[in-house]
């Protein structure tokens, strides 16, 4: 049987209003919880004006945030896509928050790795209900990867569990974390997930957990992957693996993988992994979507990470592929993309890769190629 809590507890405990459809006593205030209340947000019509969607472009002051935003503005103007990037200047919150929430789309350039650029980061992840983190890692031959063919799609969940931001400290000296799920959100997110993978066209999804540790939050997601896998019988296999295991594969055998499925408690670390043994975060991007918004990044920016002053231009051409498949401009992601594979075949490569180009020449020589097909389409 469970016991009410004294008021005298209750008032010392800090709770966020994030639960769906569980009743919390209004006289509890969040004295010692983290992070603001979730408020629910009004969908507003999609920022499509002349025919030219616009997007958010989150930049900074720092030398990746300045060269990030070049290179977007440059490559969306040379693409010949009626989409336009409204810039916003890192530290004004409240007009980044309204813009992403005008344009349902946006990209963020910039790497800001403190604590207060993570809550900031977290809060629109929250008020925007971005609950699915999205990367693709591949191998590229000659850019650091030991292991030829690899192609991995992470689909994870991305504002539940510890994302919650939810401590407090009962008693002096002693301090919980609370990482809370709910059934609903589970749900919502495998529905997601399951789907993007068959549209994918991957045959084999595995949820990486560790069931037998937490049997009731992780064994919760694992039971309702089971129930919703039932329609993708046919298309998508579904394999469950424990964390240890994965991460031993991933290293040793990441061939081995189609799609992950992972909560948020694994999903960042083990796209951490997988881009690793691809050869780096500067490779790839990363996207955080819900049902109505978007935010693109490139996967350094999203996991933080970076051993380098400058920002990958192979990981800012993936976003705006990434970007330009979400608006459903797939002809011109392909050209784009097609653009980038053509330069790493050609021997163009920038330092961290081995190579003596820059990540301006490479953009540039993307771009002169842009601007030459369209004209060839022109003239004929």
């Amino acid at each position: 049987m469970l016991l009410r809590p004294s008021s005298r507890k209750l008032s010392r405990i800090g709770i966020r209003n994030y639960t769906d459809g569980i009743n919390i006593n209004s006289s509890v205030r969040a004295a010692f919880a983290k992070g603001d209340t979730r408020q629910p947000v009004n969908v507003l019509p999609k920022s499509k004006y002349g025919g030219i969607n616009y997007v958010s472009l989150l930049t900074g002051s720092t030398i990746i945030g300045q060269q990030g935003a070049h290179f977007v503005t440059s490559l969306l103007q040379s693409s010949k896509v009626p989409v336009e990037g409204q810039v916003i200047e890192a530290g004004q919150d409240d007009e980044y928050f309204n813009s992403v929430l005008r344009n349902r789309s946006a990209i963020h350039v910039d790497i800001q790795a403190d604590g207060e650029a993570k809550k900031k980061a977290l809060k629109i992840s929250n008020d925007l209900d971005l609950y699915v983190f999205k990367t693709r890692t591949r191998s590229f031959p000659g850019f650091k990867c030991r292991f030829p063919g690899v192609d991995i799609q992470m689909i994870g969940q991305n504002n539940m569990g510890n994302y919650n931001e939810l401590e407090y400290s009962p008693v002096k000296g002693v301090v919980e974390a609370l990482s809370v799920v709910t059934q609903k959100g589970n749900e919502k997110y495998l529905k997601h997930a399951f789907a993007a993978a068959a549209k994918a066209g991957r045959k084999r999804v595995t949820l990486i957990n560790k069931a037998k540790e937490w049997p009731i939050s992780d064994g919760s997601l694992v039971e309702a992957a089971r129930r919703m896998h039932c329609p993708y019988k046919d298309c998508l296999e579904l394999e469950l693996m424990e964390v240890e295991e994965a991460v031993s594969r991933l290293i040793t055998e990441p061939t081995y993988f189609d799609c992950l499925f992972a909560s948020d408690r694994y999903a960042t670390f083990l796209s951490t992994i997988c881009s690793g043994v691809c050869g780096g975060a500067n490779l790839f991007s990363a996207v955080e979507i819900g049902d109505h918004h978007a935010v693109f990044k490139p996967l350094q920016t999203k996991l933080s990470l970076t051993n380098y002053a400058t920002l990958s231009a192979y990981g800012i051409v993936s976003t705006i592929v990434d970007l330009f498949e979400h608006l459903g401009h797939d002809k011109c992601a392909d050209a784009l993309w097609c653009e980038m594979l053509r330069t790493m075949d050609e021997g163009i490569r920038t330092q961290e890769f081995g190579g003596k180009d820059t990540g301006d020449y490479v953009i540039c020589n993307i771009i002169n190629q842009l601007r030459c097909r369209g004209l060839g389409e022109s003239q004929s």
